[in-house]
């Protein structure tokens, strides 16, 4: 059975809930963890916020499972 290690971690992004999954991912791949222990092979969308300033939203966030094998 393959060993898979589980990351969360929180993206964000002033356009959209898409681009802060984007660059969740883009950003985390570049973690000493990941280069060391394999590959990202999944990555699950946990949950949505928005960042609110000034009454008005100011960036996207959203919790991202990664799995790793």
């Amino acid at each position: 059975m393959p060993f898979v290690k589980i990351i969360d971690t929180v993206g964000s992004s002033p356009e959209s809930w898409e681009q802060a999954a984007k660059n969740a991912i883009e950003d985390a791949s570049k973690l000493p963890i990941f280069k060391q222990k394999g590959r990202i092979t999944r990555a699950t969308i946990k949950d949505f916020d928005v960042k609110i300033e000034d009454n008005k939203i100011a960036a996207y966030l959203c919790r991202v499972e990664m799995f790793l094998e």
